[in-house]
């Protein structure tokens, strides 16, 4: 009996959390967002120190002709918290992007995808800031794109 395949949505959520979870001030970083990489939020997780997750967004017919019949293209969202000050807000958000995007664009991210799901590009970024402003948190939505295989 064979062991069931891993679907290649899934495969992306796990390649950008092996690059996503690199982040944190030990291996150069301006934040420590790494640690609370995770696959499945939970409602808890809205008082742990931080919260990174990756969500498929949508996906549609492909971009590039050749791709139409075996990919899909695929948009993701990347979801970030990270504990802030009311006087740092503006600061720790910076931090906060500037990380990700320097987690997404490494080297060792490209080794990360298997064949077939291209490294995500970079398409926008929503600041996320609770309603109250002593909720001692800032958070950031990243939104990116890939072509993946289509099975």
């Amino acid at each position: 009996m064979s062991e069931p395949r891993t679907s290649p949505r899934r495969q992306l959520l796990e390649a950008m959390g092996l690059s996503l979870q690199r982040i944190s001030i030990a291996n150069g970083y301006l934040t420590d967002a790494g640690a609370g990489w995770t696959l499945e939020p939970a409602p808890g997780d809205q008082d742990s120190l931080a919260v990174l997750t990756a969500v498929i967004e949508k996906q549609q017919r492909a971009e590039t002709p050749s791709k139409v019949i075996s990919h899909r293209l695929t948009t993701v969202s990347v979801i970030a918290k990270v504990p802030s000050d009311t006087a740092a807000y503006q600061e720790k958000l910076d931090d906060l992007v500037t990380d990700i995007e320097a987690a997404m664009d490494s080297r060792e991210t490209a080794r990360n995808f298997p064949d077939g799901i291209q490294v995500p590009v970079y398409v926008g970024m929503e600041p996320l800031m609770p309603e109250k402003a002593s909720a001692g948190w800032v958070g950031a939505l990243i939104t990116y794109q890939t072509h993946i295989p289509k099975k």
